[in-house]
């Protein structure tokens, strides 16, 4: 594998913060999720076999899924699409209302550097 100290999967916390202003009946809720996805792998180029090849397969498919995700998101909001396929994948249905609920996202990415693992 790429990288020998990895994890090889994904992580997701989730934090539910709920308030109420004293007085008041109206209850805000939010979620704060913080997710640290594993890394793609090229396995031609890797070599990896067995069970790390059956982990990167998975690993892959799921980034596979929410790539879709965000594809169709993109889609609906030009009008091109009403369907979201939220239900592919157990990661994208926990994360559904941070990717196309009422929220804002930021995203911060890697990408290792050697040209050996550049396409």
């Amino acid at each position: 594998p790429m990288n020998q100290t990895s994890s090889r999967s994904h992580c997701v916390f989730t934090v539910g913060i709920e308030a109420k202003a004293p007085g008041s009946s109206v209850v805000r809720r939010s979620k704060l999720h913080l997710v640290d996805l594993a890394g793609s792998e090229r396995v031609g180029k890797t070599g990896v076999e067995g069970n790390l090849l059956s982990e990167a397969r998975y690993i892959n498919l799921s980034l596979h899924y929410l790539e879709q995700v965000i594809t169709a998101l993109s889609e609906k909001a030009e009008g091109k699409r009403d369907h979201i396929p939220y239900r592919n994948s157990f990661m994208t249905q926990v994360l559904r209302d941070s990717l196309g609920g009422n929220c804002k996202t930021v995203m911060i990415a890697t990408a290792h550097s050697q040209d050996a693992f550049m396409d």
